[in-house]
């Protein structure tokens, strides 16, 4: 899908600080992301992956921008899925704002 753009707005009734853990901290996205986990070091040029519970690497690429807690940019391909994996890498950017 090169060239598309996606922008979903969700409101979480929580703190920056508590969904930027949300996002980042493995205890946190194994509740809320299908027992999947994310590892970094979140820092930018550092690598990025979700793994899947059975030890497969479902997502990865690379933290392009961060700045605790509020916002997250993460290059992303998926590695599981080839029609997914053919389409490139994906820029994801989360924005983290009080409302």
């Amino acid at each position: 899908m090169t060239g598309s753009r996606f922008v979903y707005v969700t409101y979480i009734r929580t703190t920056p600080e508590k969904l930027w853990a949300a996002l980042t901290q493995p205890e946190f996205t194994r509740a809320y992301w299908a027992e999947t986990w994310q590892e970094s070091d979140w820092t930018p040029g550092s690598p990025w992956r979700a793994m899947i519970p059975d030890g497969r690497v479902a997502d990865s690429g690379s933290i392009v921008e961060a700045d605790h807690p509020r916002k997250l940019v993460i290059r992303w391909q998926n590695e599981f899925q080839p029609d997914l994996k053919a389409e490139g890498p994906a820029l994801v950017t989360y924005l983290l704002e009080p409302a």
